[in-house]
């Protein structure tokens, strides 16, 4: 965590980014170009929450140091791995390991929110994360575990840890993995659904 110091307050900068962070910077990255001289102010003021007239009035070195910072932990989709599990706060959570195991209910909801517009599924990517990430149960070695039972009520209070909490890369990884699987699974899902015709 980076602290700096504005006007006598103190602000931090985090180590990771959280879900909530990272909406609020890609909300807003197709209003910045390159020409927008005020770039670094506003994504140190995304993430700290250090007002932007304040920011705009700092040394301009010290606030090109910290955006540099806010920058390098944006996910770099290209090279995010999967984590099938992690611990936040105590808890120790997995992914659905199994997805021929899938319910109705999570099938349904993680298809609803996939297919939202990009702009609608920016909101829910807190969702996203508390379906596919829950609690560990069970386990029988690092990566053969069972998880909680899918439950809405207790879905979204986890939802919401993870918008403040839950580091972005992980679902970043996860995203590229359910996409990968997902289509396999509704294009095996498709063509088992089609009736066998007798000759």
């Amino acid at each position: 965590m980076i602290k700096f110091k504005i006007e006598d307050k103190q602000y931090f900068l985090p180590d990771v980014m959280n879900i909530e962070q990272y909406v609020k910077i890609y909300k807003v990255k197709d209003l910045f170009t390159d020409e927008d001289n005020y770039l670094p102010a506003k994504l140190v003021s995304m993430v700290s929450d250090a007002p932007i007239n304040i920011l705009l009035e700092a040394e301009y070195e010290d606030i090109s140091f910290l955006a540099s910072h806010v920058l390098s932990l944006l996910p770099n989709k290209d090279n995010v791995p999967f984590v099938d599990r992690f611990e936040l706060n105590g808890i120790h959570y997995g992914f659905f390991p199994n997805w021929k195991d899938l319910t109705f209910a999570e099938f349904i909801d993680l298809d609803t929110i996939s297919t939202k517009k990009p702009e609608e599924l920016l909101d829910m990517l807190h969702i996203l994360a508390a379906i596919m990430y829950r609690p560990i149960i069970e386990e029988k070695s690092e990566h053969n575990f069972k998880i909680e039972e899918y439950n809405v009520e207790t879905m979204k209070e986890r939802s919401e840890l993870f918008k403040k909490q839950l580091n972005i890369n992980y679902l970043i990884g996860a995203q590229f993995f359910f996409i990968k699987f997902a289509n396999k699974f509704s294009n095996y899902s498709h063509l088992s659904s089609i009736p066998k015709i007798s000759i």
